[in-house]
């Protein structure tokens, strides 16, 4: 491996990143390849650049930073983590699972990761310490809000507002009481990283938000469709339905 390391630094303070990128132009041997300023920018510039190291804000408004690293095909070389929020660091980084700096952190914490991800191991043990890390965890993490774009802006929907997903050719609509919108996360994607107690998928094109149904009407036997709010209605194959039926507890 080369003696330089590649990085990209990733947080959604400006302030932070800036300051950062500071701290590690004192160190030749690192070149910050790029900055991301959320999570989902953090994923495309990991793709995209391929970094050594990748300095990872945990608390971030759309994807935390192990939603991050769930999301790549291929994680970066080594990843140190930076946080303010004790919640994630007094039980996981406590035994050791990942390299992390505990904000505020200074020039010798900064050349701490930086030497540790220069090791010849570093790869290997940033592996072996994420997998440590999600198991002391111990939660399931599902998302909470989905980044989408709306007009020139980025909207973060809450999950907990939306009645229900509805495949629609290449792209997944999001609807909402006020609004819809779309993502192209597909709904097996949507599937995997919503919470299964709120969300079930009812047919090959839609999820829905268990919470939001206020009626379940039949039709064509033993299917159902489900009416989500007023004019919002949505029909259940004969699988779904079933699902349905076994987790409402409705013979």
């Amino acid at each position: 491996m080369s003696q330089t390391l590649t990085a990209l630094v990733v947080d959604d303070e400006e302030r932070a990143r800036r300051r950062l990128v500071r701290l590690l132009a004192a160190y030749p041997q690192v070149r910050v390849a790029g900055e991301a300023a959320s999570g989902t920018e953090a994923v495309a510039a990991i793709a995209r650049l391929a970094p050594d190291i990748v300095f990872l804000d945990v608390q971030m408004p759309d994807l935390d930073g192990l939603a991050v690293l769930a999301q790549l095909t291929t994680a970066p070389r080594y990843v140190v983590f930076t946080t303010a929020y004790d919640r994630y660091a007094i039980e996981a980084f406590a035994v050791g699972a990942v390299d992390h700096l505990l904000k505020p952190f200074g020039e010798r914490e900064v050349g701490r990761a930086v030497q540790r991800a220069m090791e010849r191991d570093a790869g290997q043990r940033f592996r072996e310490g994420y997998d440590r890390l999600v198991a002391v965890l111990d939660r399931p993490r599902f998302i909470e809000r989905i980044p989408v774009t709306w007009l020139k802006d980025i909207v973060l929907v809450p999950v907990e507002g939306i009645t229900h997903f509805e495949a629609d050719q290449e792209m997944v609509a999001i609807h909402t009481p006020g609004a819809t919108y779309s993502t192209e996360l597909t709904l097996a994607e949507l599937e995997q990283r919503l919470d299964p107690a709120r969300f079930l998928r009812v047919h090959r094109r839609a999820i829905v938000n268990l919470e939001r149904i206020v009626r379940l009407e039949r039709i064509e036997g033993t299917r159902l469709l489900a009416v989500l709010g007023q004019d919002v209605r949505v029909e259940l194959s004969r699988q779904g339905s079933r699902k349905l039926r076994e987790r409402l507890g409705i013979r």
